[in-house]
């Protein structure tokens, strides 16, 4: 059985990212309320904003929070707060891997596509395991071209 989990350095990261920016949303909020002649328009401009890029972030920072379990011909797959779900290795419909090129290093981003049109995608900067599950998925399932 492979185990793929978030790196917790990530979920840490993303974690006080967030809160740093609801703290300051929620300083913009009360200084427009406390005091709204001061800087009225920049602060009625980027309290809304900031909540925005938090629930933007939070978003991406739930789905890539996936714990995924493979091996012995089963996919088990569980979001952070929700509950396990299990299917077939053959329900996985097709897969692919992208790969972008920088000067650190490859990024590469696993997609699997469930026969319940489920998108998962998992990282290897963002998940741990990363290799063998693209191995096993190599093994077990054909690779689909884009």
């Amino acid at each position: 059985m492979i185990n793929s989990r978030p790196k917790s350095s990530i979920m840490i990261s993303i974690g006080v990212f967030l809160f740093a920016i609801l703290l300051a949303d929620a300083w913009l909020f009360y200084t427009l309320v406390k005091n709204p002649t001061s800087y009225l328009w920049l602060k009625m401009m980027l309290t809304p904003t900031l909540l925005v890029i938090v629930i933007a972030i939070a978003r991406k920072g739930y789905t890539s929070a996936l714990k995924l379990t493979i091996g012995n011909n089963q996919l088990t797959y569980r979001y952070f707060l929700s509950s396990s779900k299990s299917h077939k290795i053959s329900d996985v419909k097709s897969w692919h891997e992208d790969v972008v090129k920088s000067k650190n290093g490859d990024y590469k981003r696993l997609s699997i596509l469930l026969a319940s049109g489920k998108m998962l995608q998992l990282s290897n900067h963002e998940n741990s395991n990363y290799q063998p599950v693209v191995n096993y998925l190599k093994k077990k399932v054909k690779l689909s071209k884009k």
